[in-house]
């Protein structure tokens, strides 16, 4: 039960951490769950956590890196394919030639091929903490591009790298012909391997078909053990298991898309499930990063022989070492090629230089190798310093994550690009909703009426909402208190029209006096909101404890109801006498608020006038609504469906004439997909 109460503890973890997130937005998740993850190391539990590096490769690198591959811009990362290999294979190999000399250098302690191992370990970025940046600063998309594929590529060269120097370290023997020709083995065997697997896979689920196994369930099995399978494989033929699962990712992503009903039904169940596996995942590295570190820094702070002051200086110098050395290679690599006049080189921009530089975080990669590193040597003696090789790879994990988080959103606001900025995406949802609204109003007919007014309803709360995530909590509030005065107004016309209708015979003095009673509830609701509510929770309960406890009550209420079944007729009369009233009080209103439209605020008055059309246009839909439910549910799922199509159609449009970003048009159609299957689906997903 121990191990249970373990995971039951990370769970909950993962979660308060996104609570959090919520109110401290400017600190990343994964410095929140790290943290989270000290806490835990120092509760009183019986269940103590003892990291495996190969079982936390084989558990959560795989499956993460999988899915980045298969979600990976195809286009994007065959566009960036050389400046992707540049990063991932020289820069790894530069980084680990020099901050392994740097190392040695600063740290005579520490031997020339454990500062290789060191190196080796900080040279790969992690995909899982720059996916989560990603999600948060809002980079342009060519260097989220760089990034994810970089991130996918350069954990291959790093573990190859930290394998060959850990070697020479052990036994003392390094060759650097037979070190090349095994990290060509291991790389291309990986990447053939995952391609291979993900063949047979295909031929497999295809075979499957044919004998008519079309269970969602149990596609949706198959493809959660897929990266499982094949980093375990390509491990036993002893080559890159990381590089398998990315190829076997990135294959998945080539896979032909199928139409079929059962397919269909099979993307949506996965895009779930792994959006669940996926989050959690990402949160238990960095909760378990931040359970390790209390124990690694206790044996370095007490036992290291080095000053606490000087490990710090260690951890920051080699930090920003690594910065600088990302920074030179990425801007000469843009600069010699310019200063060759290559035709097709641009002039480096120094910053998006710093951006990609700064962005290169370290994370899960890096403390797994780090950890990996042995106990002894191959002669028994204890490996040289292998508690302050961990400290400062788990030091520099932390730098790394606090400086992007720090400094990335700064420099990220300005690189906002015209499509791709969160203002430009509600922009294009606010167009698209328009142009669904204008073109149902075409196609309304008596027939249809009641269903498309239902259904454009529904897109202008859609608009509504998408115009409040741009306001601040201020702005908010401001819009609220003159929403709330301009109401009390609007209470005040109402009972001026119901008297002028009363004055004119248009209905009676009971109605009038119904209307009013219910109009003095309203302005009491909105100058007292909390009094009231606790009013007529107090009146509903006294009420019903009223008629439970005298049965003359519970008689006379019985009465009332058996008296308005007996004349149905009745009760439909005063009805309509009520929406009638209410619809020409709307109407009144809204010639009210539309007079004074130059005179407000358009956040404060419009709401209410859409508000005020849409009660006329109710009361009326209310009497011409079709008898039959069913009837009227079937026109408003035709009506969907048309708007829906016009949908796909705006977005579509949009896309080809470069208003919108891929990116963008695939998110909105996606949405698109899920809002159908949600509303219009009738099926059993599983």
């Amino acid at each position: 039960m121990d191990i249970f109460y373990y995971v039951l503890i990370m769970l909950a973890a993962i979660l308060i951490s996104n609570v959090i997130n919520r109110f401290v937005p400017f600190v990343s998740i994964p410095l929140i769950q790290i943290g989270l993850g000290v806490l835990v190391a120092f509760l009183p539990l019986a269940f103590e956590l003892n990291l495996n590096p190969e079982l936390f490769l084989v558990m959560f690198i795989a499956p993460l890196l999988f899915n980045d591959g298969k979600r990976s811009d195809r286009q994007a990362l065959w566009n960036l394919r050389a400046p992707i290999l540049m990063l991932a294979l020289g820069l790894v190999f530069v980084t680990v030639l020099v901050v392994g000399y740097f190392v040695n250098w600063m740290i005579p302690t520490i031997p020339l091929a454990a500062a290789f191992a060191l190196a080796a370990a900080l040279a790969p970025t992690d995909a899982v903490a720059v996916g989560s940046l990603s999600g948060r600063i809002d980079l342009p998309k060519k260097i989220t591009h760089l990034l994810e594929g970089e991130a996918l590529m350069n954990d291959a060269s790093g573990l190859v790298a930290f394998q060959f120097a850990i070697a020479a370290m052990v036994t003392g023997v390094f060759s650097l012909w037979d070190a090349s020709v095994e990290f060509v083995v291991v790389a291309v065997g990986g990447i053939i391997c995952g391609l291979v697997l993900t063949f047979i896979k295909f031929r497999f689920l295809k075979w499957m078909r044919k004998l008519g196994m079309e269970d969602v369930t149990l596609h949706m099995l198959i493809q959660i053990l897929t990266p499982f399978v094949i980093y375990l494989v390509a491990e036993e033929f002893h080559v890159s298991g990381i590089l398998a699962v990315v190829a076997a990712g990135i294959m998945h992503a080539f896979e032909r898309k199928k139409m079929d009903p059962m397919s269909v039904k099979l993307n949506v169940v996965s895009q779930g499930t792994w959006s669940v596996i996926i989050f959690v995942l990402n949160g238990l590295v960095f909760i378990i990063l931040g359970t390790q570190l209390p124990d690694i820094i206790q044996v370095v702070w007490e036992n290291s022989g080095i000053s606490n002051l000087q490990v710090l200086f260690y951890i920051l110098l080699i930090t920003f070492g690594l910065i600088a050395i990302r920074f030179l290679w990425i801007h000469l690599g843009w600069l010699i090629p310019h200063l060759m006049k290559k035709e097709d080189m641009s002039k480096p921009n120094l910053r998006a230089t710093v951006l990609t530089s700064l962005s290169g975080v370290r994370g899960a990669v890096t403390l797994a190798s780090a950890l990996s590193i042995p106990f002894v040597l191959g002669d028994g003696s204890p490996f040289p310093q292998r508690s302050l090789i961990i400290c400062i790879a788990s030091g520099v994990i932390l730098c790394s994550l606090i400086i992007a988080t720090a400094i990335l959103p700064i420099l990220a606001r300005k690189d906002e690009t015209k499509s791709d900025s969160p203002r430009a995406e509600q922009t294009m949802k606010l167009t698209v909703y328009r142009y669904v609204i204008e073109n149902l109003g075409k196609e309304v007919d008596a027939e249809n009426k009641a269903a498309a007014q239902a259904v454009m309803d529904d897109y202008r709360q859609r608009m509504r909402d998408v115009q409040k995530q741009d306001l601040d909590m201020t702005k908010q509030r401001d819009i609220e208190i003159g929403q709330q005065q301009l109401r009390l107004e609007i209470l005040g016309w109402e009972r001026e029209n119901t008297q002028l209708l009363l004055k004119n015979g248009e209905i009676d003095e009971k109605t009038a006096y119904r209307y009013e009673k219910y109009i003095d509830a309203l302005e009491n609701a909105l100058t007292h909101k909390l009094k009231t509510r606790y009013r007529m929770m107090g009146m509903m309960a006294k009420r019903l404890t009223r008629q439970l406890l005298h049965p003359k009550e519970w008689k006379r209420a019985r009465e009332r109801i058996a008296e308005l079944k007996q004349d149905p007729e009745r009760g439909r009369e005063q009805m309509e006498i009520i929406r009638s009233l209410r619809e020409k009080n709307a109407a009144f209103v809204t010639e009210k608020l539309n007079e004074r439209i130059g005179d407000m605020n358009p956040a404060v008055i419009w709401p209410l006038i859409n508000e005020n059309k849409r009660v006329a246009e109710q009361m009326r839909r209310d009497r011409v609504v079709p008898k039959s439910r069913e009837k009227f549910e079937q026109q408003k799922k035709d009506v969907q469906l048309q708007a829906v199509q016009l949908e796909r159609d705006i977005i579509q449009e949009l896309f080809e004439k470069g208003k919108i970003s891929r990116d963008l048009a695939r998110e909105l159609r996606q949405n698109l997909s899920l809002y159908e299957t949600y509303y219009l689906g009738t099926e059993d997903l599983a």
